[in-house]
C-alpha cells in the first residue's frame, strides 16, 4: 500500500524549520533545523511513529487535518 499524507504542519521559529508529516500508516516524518552554525544543523530528518509525538505536536497536526481525515488522525495519534 502506498503511504498517503493525512496531515502536514509547518512551523518556522527564528528561521528554523520544524515540520511534521503524518502518513496513513502512523509513520511521521519530522524535518527540522537545529541551532548549529555552518550548515550542519539544517535539513535534518527523523522518522517516527505517531505514538512517539508529544501532545503539542499532536495538536498541531490535528489542527491542520482535513475534515475527512479527522477520525483517522485522532486514531493514529491516540487522542
Amino acid at each position: 500500500m502506498e503511504k498517503i499524507i493525512v496531515a502536514h504542519c509547518d512551523r518556522c521559529a527564528y528561521g528554523l524549520d520544524d515540520n511534521y508529516t503524518l502518513f496513513d500508516d502512523g509513520t511521521v516524518v519530522h524535518k527540522y533545523d537545529t541551532h548549529h552554525i555552518g550548515g550542519k544543523g539544517y535539513d535534518k530528518i527523523s522518522v517516527l511513529r505517531a505514538a512517539e509525538l508529544n501532545i503539542d505536536v499532536k495538536n498541531r497536526l490535528l489542527k491542520v487535518t482535513r475534515e475527512k481525515d479527522i477520525e483517522l488522525v485522532k486514531q493514529l495519534l491516540q487522542i
